[in-house]
């Protein structure tokens, strides 16, 4: 063992209280490792390292390379995956060497600007989600305003405000995280919140969770809830309109064998017709289900490190952690790290134009011309029956 308890000191720090066993045998503590909890650790961290960079460059490459991928949406998902990435190289190559240290050797400053890259990053990626799903809200429920507002010149509008805001918003950790000096006869220091100023220890961790996880998590829960009612309306209308469409395509069909035995014109429109319908249903479907799909996985891997902060920040776990609670923060972190890179897999899976593009790509294929004229004329139409006829709602979704 690396701590020799010769000395304990008592901090105590309004109503906490923490032990530092900190005398120890300084060369013994850089080469004894547990590898039964660092192997599983540092694989996680590798596997999100090498797919995170992979996947979030393609998801960049890919978007401004290709044009039938330059929509408004992926645009935005394209400043997502900067965000990713912003994360994925300032911050888990600090975090696996730190896993090797029972100190923190990197200096101050480092201590300070790697938990503000994290915070800049998690709350770029946060406001990005609640833009898609404002975006995704007006171009499904006001079409028409949708013209003006979800074009790809507001997008990268909203992207550099986007980062410009998050920058700003992720100033309060350079004030709570410090460089701690600790130890008796030999000095060393961890990088950890500012103990002994517990208000501002925990002012930061609940305007962290309040801006990061409660606040966007509402907003984003009504936007797709309006959608998810929106596309439900259409489509109950829609089906009506397509067996009405059938019915009188197979009347009409039927007459005209009786007569002729051959198809009309009208009847083929009326089949093309049916398929439009269903082909342009099951994109929309698609591109609903893999929005919402990365903003659960985002709620669900951020949500538990940043609720597990702000119950430590009031002590109601402790700050240094042993047994079932130890494992349960290092999962909670590597569940927030592991986010990064699961939305390159969930695009893969779940969009087929995001496959096509990451196989060009990989390949070092250009663009097919025949795929540029069919990705400029690809829309997805919503018609809507009114009292007072008929109302064609139109989006882009590639």
């Amino acid at each position: 063992m690396i701590w020799l308890s010769l000395s304990t000191v008592l901090y105590e720090v309004n109503e906490y209280e923490y032990e530092e066993d900190y005398e120890y045998n300084f060369s013994e503590s850089h080469s004894t490792f547990y590898w039964e909890e660092l192997l599983p650790t540092v694989l996680v961290y590798g596997v999100t390292l090498l797919l995170g960079l992979t996947g979030n460059s393609l998801i960049v490459f890919t978007t401004y390379r290709y044009r039938r991928m330059q929509s408004s949406t992926n645009v935005l998902l394209a400043s997502l995956a900067s965000a990713d990435l912003l994360l994925i190289i300032f911050c888990i190559p600090v975090k696996v060497a730190k896993l090797f240290s029972y100190t923190w050797a990197m200096g101050a400053f480092l201590c300070k600007t790697v938990h503000y890259m994290q915070n800049v990053s998690t709350i770029c990626s946060v406001l990005t989600l609640t833009a898609i799903s404002i975006e995704r809200y007006y171009a499904i429920v006001h079409p028409m305003k949708a013209k003006y507002i979800c074009t790809i010149s507001q997008a990268k509008k909203i992207i550099i405000l986007t980062w410009m805001v998050s920058f700003l918003l992720g100033l309060p950790i350079l004030f709570v995280q410090i460089q701690m000096p600790v130890g008796d006869k030999n000095k060393a220091y961890w990088c950890v919140r500012n103990w002994d100023n517990i208000s501002l220890w925990r002012f930061n961790e609940i305007y962290i969770l309040l801006l990061v996880f409660i606040c966007p998590s509402i907003i984003m829960s009504f936007a797709y809830s309006f959608i998810c009612w929106e596309v439900w309306r259409v489509m109950e209308r829609r089906s009506i309109m397509t067996s009405r469409d059938a019915l009188s395509s197979k009347h009409s069909t039927h007459c005209k064998q009786l007569e002729s035995f051959h198809l009309t014109e009208s009847s083929k429109r009326s089949e093309y017709k049916i398929r439009a319908y269903r082909d342009d249903t099951r994109m929309v479907k698609q591109v609903i289900y893999m929005l919402v799909t990365v903003v659960v996985l985002f709620i669900v891997c951020w949500g538990p490190v940043l609720i597990d902060n702000v119950l430590t920040a009031y002590g109601q776990l402790p700050i240094q952690r042993t047994g079932n609670l130890k494992y349960m923060a290092t999962a909670f972190h590597l569940m927030a790290y592991f986010n990064s890179c699961i939305n390159p897999i969930i695009y893969g899976f779940m969009s087929k134009n995001f496959r096509e593009s990451f196989q060009l790509a990989l390949c070092c294929k250009l663009e097919p011309r025949s795929t540029k004229i069919r990705s400029s004329r690809m829309v997805s139409s919503f018609h809507r029956i009114s009292r007072s006829g008929s109302q064609t709602r139109t989006t882009s979704l590639r």
